[in-house]
């Protein structure tokens, strides 16, 4: 059954002040009703019935959808308003009303872009890519358009209240922001839609892919911390040994010579990346370890370690605390201290029980050191990889920041809901 949503365009007699709700009408409302299952859809999720939103949408056929959001979302609210699908008509020849388009759009773009997003998600864990692609750009889309249509705040005025993610740092905003709470929560939302994206494309693992919109995200929220992570993170990838062969498909020349090169400068941006990760949220443990694993990469041991303790010190969420102590492993192993190397290994597999990694090396230490029944005692003790929350948090390193999917999008659903 095709649902309607009603727009009742409320008319005050003494200012012709507009306004626009949804729901039902009373009797003394001039009622406009228009057909738009789209925004039906989108005013559900805005509503907190969220699961069904992203199913529904999940649903919705990606062919013309772009171009249906456009027009639902932007030109059908200004017919509604302003009796004209000409925003631009609108906005010169009716300033009273279009102001009210502007209220209505400051609500409804930031949750369709919610929407489309989580959509995107959703299907990338079903395995429906095309479909995660095709919600995952019209996303970053109605960013811009959010962007193009909606109205700057002021420069000089005070910055925006960063929203927290659990086991995570605090948003910076993009904008400068004055009270007007509708400006900061659709710059909040702007920001964790971007960032959902860049770390979807993460957990895909399509490097070309991520550097788009993560370069958007440069030039738009530039004193956010978790965007030099990513940065951090994609030239770290880029220096992974697999990566490099393939990128190496096809040159002409010293192949070897171009991957020490390239490893060499993408870690270099990597250092700067994650330093800057540093320096805009001192206490952020991610960026502390990753720039530690960074500086062992290049042989530097010993500000690694310095790095590593930093990140323990500076958080209590065992995530960090146990990779820190499996990285300070390997920077033992590289000293050649194989005691320190196995307690660093015993205190991680202390910190996360369940974990493989350290089991394994551990094994591999009792092997080296002629302990055989040791070693296989280790090993017929290994739980199985568990996924999910409860994953040894050693294999979705090279993930970047998609272990925070999910406390952002929890985040990002509650900035939406009206």
């Amino acid at each position: 059954m095709t649902r309607r949503l009603v727009l009742v365009a409320l008319v005050a007699a003494s200012a012709g002040a507009v306004t626009v709700s949804h729901g039902a009408p009373t009797a003394a409302l001039a009622q406009v009703s228009v057909s738009s299952p789209y925004l039906d859809i989108v005013a559900r999720y805005q509503a907190g019935d969220q699961a069904k939103a992203v199913a529904d949408m999940a649903a919705y056929p990606t062919s013309g959808l772009r171009d249906r959001a456009r027009k639902d979302l932007r030109d059908l609210t200004c017919q509604v308003l302003c009796g004209t699908a000409d925003c631009r008509r609108a906005r010169a020849e009716k300033p009273a009303e279009f102001e009210r388009v502007l209220e209505a759009w400051s609500a409804s773009m930031p949750a369709a872009a919610a929407l489309h997003v989580d959509t995107a998600i959703q299907a990338q864990a079903e395995d429906r890519r095309d479909v995660a692609e095709a919600h995952r750009q019209l996303a970053l889309e109605l960013v811009d358009l959010m962007e193009t249509e909606l109205a700057a705040p002021a420069a000089g005025t005070a910055p925006i209240a960063r929203p927290r993610i659990a086991e995570g740092p605090a948003f910076s905003g993009p904008t400068q922001t004055g009270p007007d709470q509708q400006i900061a929560r659709r710059a909040q939302a702007s920001q964790l839609v971007t960032l959902l994206s860049i770390w979807l494309l993460q957990l895909r693992g399509d490097l070309p892919q991520i550097q788009a919109p993560l370069a958007r995200a440069q030039q738009r929220f530039p004193q956010d911390p978790l965007v030099a992570l990513a940065l951090g993170s994609l030239h770290e990838a880029h220096a992974a040994p697999n990566a490099l062969v393939e990128a190496s498909a096809g040159r002409q020349g010293s192949l070897e010579k171009w991957r020490q090169e390239e490893r060499a400068y993408r870690l270099e941006q990597a250092l700067v990346a994650y330093r800057q990760a540093v320096n805009l949220d001192p206490t952020l443990a991610e960026a502390h370890l990753r720039l530690g694993h960074v500086l062992l990469l290049t042989g530097k041991v010993d500000a690694a370690d310095a790095a590593f303790a930093r990140a323990s010190a500076e958080t209590g969420d065992r995530r960090w605390r146990y990779l820190a102590e499996m990285l300070r492993a390997d920077g033992a192993e590289a000293r050649g201290d194989r005691i320190a190397a196995r307690q660093r290994y015993q205190a991680a597999l202390e910190a996360w029980p369940d974990a493989q990694s350290p089991a394994l090396a551990l094994s591999r230490i009792d092997a080296s050191d002629g302990d055989w029944p040791a070693a296989q005692a280790r090993l017929s003790t290994l739980a199985p990889r568990a996924g999910g929350r409860a994953e040894d948090p050693w294999w979705a390193y090279g993930f970047g920041q998609a272990w925070r999917i999910d406390a952002g999008l929890a985040t990002l659903r509650r900035l939406v809901v009206r």
